[in-house]
Formats: structure tokens, C-alpha cells, sequence
């Protein structure tokens, strides 16, 4: 079922694409987010562990050992700087993820209340049946209700 079958208004169409949009960058950000966690723990754990072996144990201790130690590997630094900037990403692209879902949700409850239908069974209900049935088979969004 295409949207021009369910004859629809050029607005609540474009509102609807929209909707399907936001609801698709969304699970995009979300999907890809574990990985860029896992990559960031990784480096750190990486890091660490190398820092440990590498500038600790060698140093015994003293501060300024530790710094000369830290700056004269470039391998140790160079995972230093990886690891700080990937951390902001990280968290930069969360905030994104956030910013999307809450983007997408304003947008649902909007769609769900320009759609308001009767409880009672006419044309105007068994459209929005519809085409709730619709985005919710196609793209997974609920426009039934709006709390989750």
C-alpha cells in the first residue's frame, strides 16, 4: 500500500515522509552506536593496558619519568589523542541520538494528533486505520498512541 491508495492530503503526505525519515535517521544513529562504543572501550582498554607496561612499571613511579615516557612514544601518545577524540565522538554522536529520537517523537505525537479520529467506525477512522497499519508494518512507527 503506497501513500496515493490511501488518499491523503498533499500536507499529512509530506508530514508522513517526514515522520518515516526521522523514524529511519534514528534507528540509523542507534544502530550504529554500539560499535563506536565498543571501538572507543577497546582503544582505551588498549591504552591502558600499554601505558601500564610501557611508562608505569618502567618510570617506578616518578611524575616527570611518567611524562618524558608518555611523550617520547609517539605509538603511546598518538592512542592517547585517538582515545580522547573518539571519546568525544562518541559522546557527541549520543547527543545526536538523543536530539534524533526526541525530533522523531515530537513529530509522532504531532502525526498521531492531526490524525485524531472517532471512536466510532466511519471513513475518517478506517482511514487512519490505515495508515497506521501502514507505517506500522512498513517502518515501525506507532501513531495508535502516544506514550510507549
Amino acid at each position: 500500500m503506497q501513500w496515493p491508495e490511501l488518499n491523503l492530503s498533499d500536507d499529512a503526505t509530506k508530514m508522513l515522509y517526514k515522520l518515516r525519515d526521522r523514524k529511519q535517521e534514528w534507528d540509523k544513529l542507534k544502530n550504529t552506536q554500539p560499535l563506536f562504543a565498543i571501538l572507543t572501550g577497546g582503544l582505551i582498554l588498549y591504552f591502558m593496558i600499554s601505558f601500564y607496561r610501557k611508562v608505569i612499571l618502567v618510570s617506578g613511579g616518578n611524575a616527570l619519568a611518567i611524562l618524558d615516557l608518555l611523550i617520547s612514544n609517539k605509538l603511546l601518545t598518538g592512542s592517547l589523542l585517538a582515545c580522547i577524540s573518539l571519546f568525544l565522538f562518541t559522546q557527541n554522536r549520543v547527543s545526536r541520538i538523543e536530539k534524533a529520537k526526541t525530533k522523531y517523537e515530537n513529530l509522532r505525537i504531532e502525526v498521531i494528533e492531526k490524525f485524531d479520529a472517532s471512536w466510532l467506525k466511519d471513513v475518517k477512522s478506517e482511514s487512519r486505520d490505515q495508515i497506521s497499519s501502514f507505517l506500522d508494518n512498513e517502518y515501525d512507527i506507532n501513531i495508535i498512541y502516544k506514550s510507549k
